[in-house]
């Protein structure tokens, strides 16, 4: 092969290999047919293999990755573990090689289309929606086990076939190029996104932290899974900034919006609502692990419909639940106002604008001053939802509770997810739920599962084990504020006597005493 010049206005520059034509044989082995796309990453044909002429797509990479032998040395070590990475729903590398200055991979050929043209029409039935993402989250969970990362999840990268029986097949693309561009980007990390015009991962699918110029890993592929389910559903992205800017500004700081608010008629169950927010926590600490997390929490709802509400009935997370008594609803519709004043609150004190990305607020010379004591709330009688023997099938999972024990897998509660969908207005599973996730240190989930009890039945707040639970959690950078939210929501004044002997332990730890004491503000001036 041969290398060509282009004018600054179009043709090659100097150094840079022409594109392959049709008839052009590549490492002796591979005849080029027809040029299928061009990406970021690279330049896509239609081949040959030769001489079984066995139809095949190759990839030829950016010749800039073979800059340096380590850089060298690092693609076909990354191809060889790509290589290897065989599932149903991640496309086969056959094989790889370099041919002059030209890196490539050879996969499987394709027939059909990109995710990427399907979510651009009209909106998705649901339940195709919830098959195809099951299909994708397959693929993931495998090559996370591999410890491969993907870094650019998103629907140009999802490629969707028909079988001949009709159903739909989906492979998953491009896995762990990203890395091999993005590390031998080394730069500037606002440079690294845009060169060539790729953003790893793109804007509309990136994570917070690559927003922030972190290293990714297998949460931000959790995170842009959470993005294109919502897509899948919604029938649009969950942001919609106009500007590159605005998009990584959503992602790094914006609330997950509804589906509701872009698809009204579509009412889903609060547990795929969870999986979603959880998918998409800003923190990757609150996130699903890995894919294969993911799909476990995915596959925990069974069967399948009980995704979807049944036409007519609501969501709890929409409505108000029949007979809640008006205080708690009162405190629930101040929720977002009362979240704002706390993060105002934290910034004064704190004195920093960006405290969500520093992570920790500046430690303060001394705890501050402890007010004057208020006056003790006097607590509420509620009754124990525990103080009567369960039903049968909560015991094990009670039990579970008693002896402070996690489930090692997501499966082993099964059962407890199909329990609070036959107990609607029991709110005791919801708690053991809440509970169970909180050992098992998935607190945003169990805050969760915290409200919805709540929302179910008012005295749920009756389990010591939640307000000891809730204020623990306040304390904590990572998810402080959702369970001040949802002290302030279940609670409100009555959790200070909790809140001051909570102040009080802390001492020696400045910043979760701040972050207490803050509370506590809040809670007295309800």
């Amino acid at each position: 092969m041969t290398s060509s010049q282009r004018s600054e206005t179009g043709g090659v520059r100097e150094g840079e290999l022409r594109e392959l034509a049709p008839g052009d044989v590549l490492a002796e082995r591979y005849r080029i047919e027809a040029k299928i796309g061009t990406g970021g990453i690279g330049v896509v044909y239609r081949a040959a293999q030769l001489p079984l002429e066995r139809p095949v797509a190759i990839k030829v990479l950016h010749d800039d990755l073979l800059s340096s032998s380590e850089l060298r040395a690092r693609f076909e070590r990354e191809a060889r573990v790509l290589s290897a990475l065989t599932h149903p729903n991640v496309v086969s590398i056959s094989d790889y090689g370099i041919d002059g200055h030209r890196p490539f991979l050879v996969m499987e050929l394709l027939e059909g289309r990109l995710l990427d043209d399907l979510v651009r029409g009209d909106a998705i039935d649901p339940e195709r929606a919830l098959a195809l993402f099951r299909q994708m989250l397959g693929g993931l969970a495998f090559a996370h086990a591999k410890g491969i990362a993907h870094r650019d999840l998103k629907p140009a990268n999802v490629f969707l076939s028909r079988m001949s029986d009709g159903t739909e097949h989906v492979k998953l693309l491009d896995f762990g190029l990203a890395r091999m561009v993005q590390e031998n980007d080394a730069e500037d990390p606002e440079v690294a996104l845009t060169k060539r015009g790729v953003v790893f991962g793109t804007p509309a699918y990136m994570s917070p932290e690559q927003a922030a110029g972190a290293p990714a890993d297998e949460r931000s592929d959790v995170y842009s899974a959470g993005v294109l389910l919502f897509e899948l559903l919604a029938g649009r992205r969950p942001y919609l900034g106009e500007t590159r800017a605005e998009l990584l500004r959503a992602h790094l700081s914006a609330p997950v919006p509804r589906i509701a608010s872009a698809r009204p008629a579509l009412r889903l169950r609060d547990d795929l609502v969870d999986l979603i927010d959880v998918a998409m926590a800003k923190d990757p600490g609150d996130r699903y692990v890995n894919g294969k997390d993911m799909l476990a929490a995915f596959d925990a709802i069974d069967p399948p419909a009980a995704w979807l509400v049944p036409e007519g009935d609501v969501s709890i997370a929409d409505t108000q639940v029949a007979g809640e008594p008006e205080r708690a609803v009162r405190r629930r519709k101040s929720r977002g106002a009362l979240g704002w004043v706390s993060a105002i609150v934290l910034l004064a004190a704190v004195g920093v604008g960006t405290w969500w990305l520093t992570r920790e607020p500046p430690i303060p010379a001394s705890p501050p001053p402890a007010p004057a004591p208020a006056p003790p709330t006097p607590a509420v009688a509620v009754p124990d939802p525990w103080a009567e023997p369960p039903p049968e099938p909560l015991r094990p999972y009670l039990a579970m509770v008693e002896e402070g024990r996690a489930f090692e897998d997501r499966t082993e509660i099964r059962p407890l997810y199909a329990l609070a969908q036959a107990m609607p207005n029991d709110a005791r599973p919801l708690l053991l739920l809440g509970h169970l996730f909180v050992e098992r240190g998935w607190y945003t989930e169990g805050i969760r599962r915290y409200e919805r009890a709540f929302q179910v039945d008012a005295d749920a707040r009756g389990d010591r084990r939640v307000l000891d639970n809730l204020v623990d959690l306040a304390s904590r950078d990572s998810v402080g504020e959702a369970a001040s939210n949802a002290l302030i929501t279940i609670y409100g004044a009555e959790a200070l006597p909790a809140v001051d002997a909570a102040v009080a332990e802390l001492e020696g730890q400045p910043l979760s005493q701040l972050r207490l004491v803050q509370l506590r503000d809040l809670l007295r001036a309800l």
